[in-house]
């Protein structure tokens, strides 16, 4: 009986999470492609490339809405359960409400799970995809690329273009580069020379090399105080283009922050996002207790107007509060496992706290 009971739960509410996550991915898809639809204008492209943009952009927009998509569905399910009187029979056969919503937080737990191990890493590639073709658009495509060997990027010049490694970014010095090894190539493509130095700065369309060692077949190397390459890159890029963390998915991401933190790069918001996926499903496991503190107790204490509204109001605040925390965890004014762990650890307890005294006594 407590199985087949379990399995209708679940049902229930999974039906209402596939309601829900419908309603906020029409709402979501339908803003998103206006905005899309702007930005593919100024380029005398169609709705299709902005449809097409939007198609990229949805999973990720998706996963923001997580935590209200399951705080709606718990509530709709919850209200539903309890309009029918089946949450009053429920409880008259004897089981507590820890036992009845004990279904629910599990199938949440390992649903969110497969979110963040799964769907995460499809969102995050289809959303590389749309920002490299939006960089492509608008010529804001710098270049740089990062690996374990270093940072990489490759500029085109009058005679040929180079190709430059760097082992690190210097932190003490904007647009400082360390330990550089460039291999000039010429307009055929062919090896030219190859030019090593220990640092190195981009400025005013620039890169110029200290202390420059040129080495040119055989031949002995020739060095000089300075050598100046141009370049397209300004000083802010280095930084800009490895701060987007939502591209690189949750696999990638613990290897990415070892390799680029040695390399100098600054992965405060990559290591904060990562925290934040791992306590994703304590958060939406919390979602569906919040929604439980104002569904359960309906005959009692609230109407159907007022528990949604209670719940809008709960979940704004805790999104509010989360974005709040996360930025401290980014402006390195709290560690990012504090800052990622926090709110959902919070919400989880105070729910707990509610219902043990609510229901318990």
């Amino acid at each position: 009986m407590i199985g087949t009971l379990n399995l209708y739960l679940v049902r229930r509410f999974a039906l209402w999470l596939v309601i829900v996550t419908l309603g906020f991915g029409t709402v979501a898809m339908l803003g998103d492609f206006l905005e899309m639809l702007r930005f593919a204008n100024r380029f005398n492209l169609g709705a299709g490339t902005a449809f097409y943009f939007t198609l990229h952009r949805l999973p990720l927009l998706l996963m923001d809405f997580l935590p209200f998509i399951f705080l709606f569905g718990s509530v709709f399910c919850l209200l539903r359960l309890s309009q029918a009187q089946e949450l009053a029979v429920i409880r008259a056969s004897g089981l507590s409400v820890w036992q009845f919503l004990k279904p629910l937080l599990v199938f949440t737990f390992l649903l969110s799970i497969l979110i963040v191990l799964a769907v995460e890493p499809i969102g995050a590639q289809l959303h590389n995809r749309y920002t490299d073709k939006q960089a492509e658009l608008t010529s804001q495509k710098s270049g740089l690329s990062f690996s374990t060997g270093g940072i990489w990027f490759r500029e085109a010049i009058e005679n040929g273009s180079y190709i430059s490694r760097a082992r690190e970014i210097d932190n003490a010095q904007m647009g400082r580069l360390l330990d550089l090894e460039i291999i000039l190539l010429n307009r055929d493509g062919a090896f030219e020379s190859r030019i090593t130095a220990p640092s190195g700065e981009i400025g005013n369309g620039i890169f110029r090399l200290n202390n420059a060692s040129i080495y040119r077949g055989t031949a002995i190397a020739k060095t000089v105080p300075q050598f100046d390459l141009p370049t397209g890159l300004v000083a802010e890029s280095l930084a800009d283009s490895f701060a987007n963390a939502r591209i690189i998915n949750v696999w990638q991401l613990p290897g990415y922050v070892l390799a680029a933190g040695n390399s100098g790069i600054d992965v405060t918001r990559h290591q904060v996002r990562f925290q934040s996926l791992l306590a994703l499903p304590i958060l939406l496991v919390a979602m569906v207790m919040v929604a439980a503190c104002f569904s359960l107790p309906t005959g009692r204490m609230f109407s159907t107007g007022q528990t949604i509204g209670m719940s809008v109001l709960s979940g704004f605040a805790l999104f509010l509060f989360n974005d709040f925390i996360v930025l401290m965890g980014e402006l390195k004014l709290m560690p990012a496992a504090l800052a990622s762990w926090t709110p959902a650890l919070i919400a989880l307890l105070l729910s707990i706290s509610y219902l043990l005294t609510t229901e318990d006594g």
